[in-house]
């Protein structure tokens, strides 16, 4: 279960990928933060895709990390890093819900028993903006929650994540054509619920800034010296 511990950002963060695998393969644990805080929320939003829940997302994405360090030496290309990282968020976010008996496979969902969702909008600023733009978000992120699973996942990577079409298919694992269709019914999915709104308003969800990733960091550190002593 995930614990709040405080953290700080260090001056690995701002080094390479490449440059940190380094320090941490020559048995610098401490490197290993730049890494987490260079893929925390990539990360947290391909959890956060799949199980639906911050605290469990969370979970992943420590999970994630502890075992990556521990199967550092199967990476062969640091440049493949990045994908590693995400099959093993995903590999393990799915494991979480088919222990809880939650996974439900929906490649061709029926949309009469879908409800229907769609992308952010955009309003110029006002007075109250900040607690629309809170009140959206967290709209947002309830239709989100609500796509179909598959649907969902491929949102998250194109449109939240800005992830390409080659991306998405690689770390879902499936055809670049699959995404494309999926993006698009998810959009006219989600276009359906906020089509009452005629402005734009920009919104960001499912952040992993600030104690989320202070929280994450400071876990995965903790565990790993634990195991190493």
């Amino acid at each position: 279960m995930v614990t709040v511990t405080a953290a700080s950002p260090t001056s690995f963060s701002h080094l390479s990928d490449d440059e940190i695998l380094e320090r941490v393969v020559d048995g610098d644990l401490d490197a290993y933060e730049g890494i987490m805080r260079h893929h925390n929320q990539r990360l947290f939003r391909i959890a956060r895709s799949i199980v639906t829940d911050d605290a469990e997302a969370m979970d992943v994405v420590q999970e994630t990390f502890i075992v990556a360090y521990e199967r550092l030496q199967e990476l062969n290309d640091p440049a493949a890093l990045p994908a590693w990282l995400a099959r093993i968020t995903r590999n393990a976010a799915l494991m979480r819900l088919r222990k809880s008996r939650r996974l439900h496979y929906m490649d061709e969902p029926e949309f009469d028993n879908v409800l229907n969702l769609s992308t952010a909008i955009k309003r110029p600023e006002q007075p109250d903006t900040t607690l629309a733009n809170n009140q959206l978000r967290q709209m947002l992120e309830q239709f989100i929650d609500e796509l179909p699973d598959a649907f969902r996942a491929v949102f998250m990577l194109r449109a939240i994540e800005q992830c390409s079409v080659a991306t998405t298919a690689e770390l879902l694992e499936i055809e670049a054509a699959t995404v494309k269709t999926r993006f698009h019914r998810a959009r006219l999915l989600l276009q359906k619920r906020l089509m009452k709104y005629s402005d734009s308003i920009g919104v960001t969800v499912h952040e992993f800034a600030g104690h989320r990733c202070d929280t994450v960091v400071s876990n995965v550190l903790e565990e790993l010296r634990s195991k190493e002593n």
